[in-house]
């Protein structure tokens, strides 16, 4: 018969120790909240600067999207873009989930909400870690313990300073199971739990979990080398962590294909290491940044990685600890070291942050420099017969030093905004539609645009985009062409002109104080339209004064020099497209041309989208330095434009066949183990 053990008094305490590391940092946020009056106990919002201008907009477009049936692209910006690579890199959290559910006047409380179950969730996680790879330690210790170092997990420096970052803080709160999974790895148990958070981590957001990929290996070889493992051993753990780690990647390549192919086009895939060696800060102001109640560095400053005074101390304890092994130190020293040297050389900054210097908000890879100080400080705690009246002033100054550096800091520091900010224009955005039953499309934009991106905040058809995956051709055309921009490479912000309210099919204009005026534009011409070839002879990158870009375009569109905007409107208005279907990513219609040349539309070229004209695929071409074009004979055209996110088949393909490769061998690991009779107890 099966033998049965019963539960130790320290198993009892795991859920209690767990609460309290879920609770505390719950209590402490909710009190911040309540006391900055922030929603749902008052006006404000965390939703401020990106919160502000970029993810809370693109979680309106991508709710919105996802009930409609269509992910893959959205007009709502820069005239058209690939929604799919952009949900990937910024709100693919399956936190958001409830959003789909939930009436839109709770959605901005929901949000505000969100941040403080990610911060709880996180100390719950790493308190678990801690639990998981300290089996033996007593429960006295570890009620202790555990829940102060989760405390100063939760609510560390990074944490404040980027609460505001909604994308990221869904990896941070993964690592510790990832990491736990990497264990589970090294003791020879399933690799489930490391595949899987991986996998999610990944899914969820591209970018930080770049640099949680890159920390994963180093953590492996940290566990590989800090005790006497035979070689052996080793390499079976290296392919199980390999595989695994493949596995992981190639679940999610349905998300990381098109986000990478995406971003491989933006202005910032084409900037390089400069080539010089030299350090991001000196010495003292680093250091300074371990100190309780510092400045929290939002812009082109130094790095957010308080966890406490106590915690950096104690990484010397360790260092001098008889109950720690020489082997255990070195290698300790030499990780610590390294991310500490990665983070203030101008090298390190660059490969951390995905082979590109990041613009404002500096070294993003700091939580992971706090999660690794964290790990030690709790293994010397956990190994260490320090006095009882010591340890408890240890943990004390943990939890006070956690506690009242992120009061101070939240107060002072966290940015918000006023809920009727962002919700201001919603009234006038419930009443007007930018289509009508004779407009089966139309754009829509702002004489004054206050933040790039309305059209993905109140839904409709616009220009103006604020987007870390906008294309490098995207920004250089609307900068040559004299728009404004908020930030530098990956925004815009709409400029409106008569040519290019025509060329980009603007039929509503938004005026007033309030936005409550609407003008109806009548000089628009259709989103697709026959022009000269001699369009494909305006190139954005040659422009030397942008405020004659406009009319440099007019006039190759027009293959006529200096006309006039009525004269060439009047021209390129006989060869219109008539829609008759018009869906996100298919379009329908005809055209009836009294020339031959080129089929110009006001959609970015993306290689995503194909053009049949009369049945037949076109060979698409690029022309203006950005929009989707081919060429057109003379005569009567049935035109079908139908779009596919640019590696997701294939990703698609990876992901299920990596799926189902994972579920075989855990299922084959497993039974091997039972065989062996390494799964459970025996039977006797």
């Amino acid at each position: 018969m099966n033998t049965i053990q019963k539960r130790t008094k320290n198993d009892k305490t795991v859920p209690l120790t767990l609460a309290l590391s879920f609770t505390v940092p719950a209590t402490v946020l909710l009190i911040c909240f309540a006391v900055c009056e922030i929603a749902p106990f008052g006006d404000r919002t965390l939703c401020s600067m990106d919160g502000y201008s970029q993810y809370y907009p693109m979680l309106m477009t991508m709710t919105e999207a996802v009930k409609n049936g269509e992910p893959f692209y959205s007009w709502n910006g820069a005239l058209g873009f690939n929604l799919w690579a952009q949900s990937g890199y910024y709100t693919n959290s399956p936190l958001w989930l409830p959003l789909y559910f939930i009436p839109h006047s709770f959605q901005l409380s929901y949000i505000n909400l969100s941040v403080l179950f990610r911060l709880s969730l996180g100390g719950l996680f790493f308190c678990l870690y801690l639990i998981r790879t300290h089996k033996g330690v007593s429960y006295k210790k570890s009620i202790r313990i555990f829940p102060a170092l989760s405390l100063a997990w939760a609510l560390s420096g990074y944490m404040t300073a980027f609460m505001n970052q909604l994308m990221w803080t869904d990896v941070v709160v993964l690592l510790p199971l990832v990491i736990l999974g990497i264990h589970h790895i090294k003791e020879n148990g399933s690799p489930l739990l490391y595949i899987f958070t991986l996998f999610i981590s990944i899914a969820s957001c591209f970018y930080i979990s770049f640099m949680v990929c890159i920390f994963v290996v180093l953590w492996f070889f940290f566990l590989m080398f800090k005790e006497h493992v035979p070689w052996k051993s080793r390499f079976k753990c290296a392919v199980n962590f390999g595989v695994s780690s493949l596995l992981a990647g190639g679940m999610s390549a349905a998300v990381i294909l098109p986000v990478y192919k995406a971003l491989s086009l933006t202005k910032a895939s084409d900037l390089g290491f400069e080539g010089v060696l030299e350090a991001n800060y000196s010495l003292k102001e680093f250091l300074l940044r371990i100190l309780p109640f510092q400045k929290t560095s939002l812009e082109y400053d130094l790095p957010n990685i308080y966890c406490t005074l106590t915690v950096f101390i104690l990484f010397f304890f360790f260092l001098f600890s008889k109950k720690i092994t020489r082997r255990h130190k070195i290698s300790a020293f030499i990780f610590v070291t390294f991310m500490f040297l990665s983070m203030c050389i101008n090298l390190g900054e660059f490969v951390w942050h995905g082979f590109h210097y990041p613009n404002q908000l500096p070294a993003r890879q700091s939580f992971l420099v706090i999660f690794l100080m964290l790990t030690l400080a709790g293994e010397y705690l956990v190994l260490s017969n320090m006095k009882k009246k010591h340890f408890y002033t240890v943990i004390g100054f943990i939890f006070a030093g956690a506690l009242l550096n992120f009061s101070v800091q939240f107060s002072r520091d966290v940015w918000t905004s006023k809920v009727n900010s962002l919700q201001k224009y919603e009234s006038v955005m419930e009443n007007f539609t930018a289509s009508d039953d004779d407009d089966i499309f139309a754009r829509m934009e702002w004489t004054d645009v206050k933040k790039n991106n309305y059209p993905q905040q109140y839904n409709y058809k616009g220009i103006s985009y604020y987007s870390s995956t906008m294309s490098g051709d995207a920004y250089d055309f609307f900068q040559q062409t004299g728009m404004d921009r908020y930030a530098k490479n990956v925004s815009v912000r709409y400029k409106q002109s008569d040519i290019l309210n025509a060329l980009f099919s603007v039929r509503y204009i938004m005026s007033g104080e309030h936005g409550g005026k609407i003008t109806e534009n009548e000089n628009v011409l259709s989103l697709g339209f026959v022009c000269a070839e001699s369009v494909y002879v305006f190139e954005p990158s040659r422009i030397k004064k942008p405020e004659l870009g406009q009319q440099l375009l007019w006039d190759c569109l027009c293959d006529k020099s200096f006309t006039s905007f009525s004269e060439g409107y009047s021209l390129l208005s006989q060869n219109q497209l008539q829609l008759t279907v018009f869906d996100t990513d298919y379009i329908e219609g005809t055209l009836e041309s009294n020339r031959s040349g080129v089929f110009f539309t006001s959609v970015p070229y993306d290689e995503g989208w194909e053009i049949f004209i009369d049945g037949e695929k076109q060979q698409t071409k690029k022309a203006a330095g950005y929009f989707l074009s081919c060429p057109i004979k003379k005569g009567n055209h049935e035109i079908t434009m139908k779009y596919t996110v640019p590696g997701i088949k294939i990703g698609a393909v990876i992901s299920v066949i990596s799926f189902m490769a994972a579920i075989c061998w855990i299922f084959i690991e497993q039974r091997i183990k039972m065989r062996n009779g390494k799964y459970g107890n025996e039977v006797r």
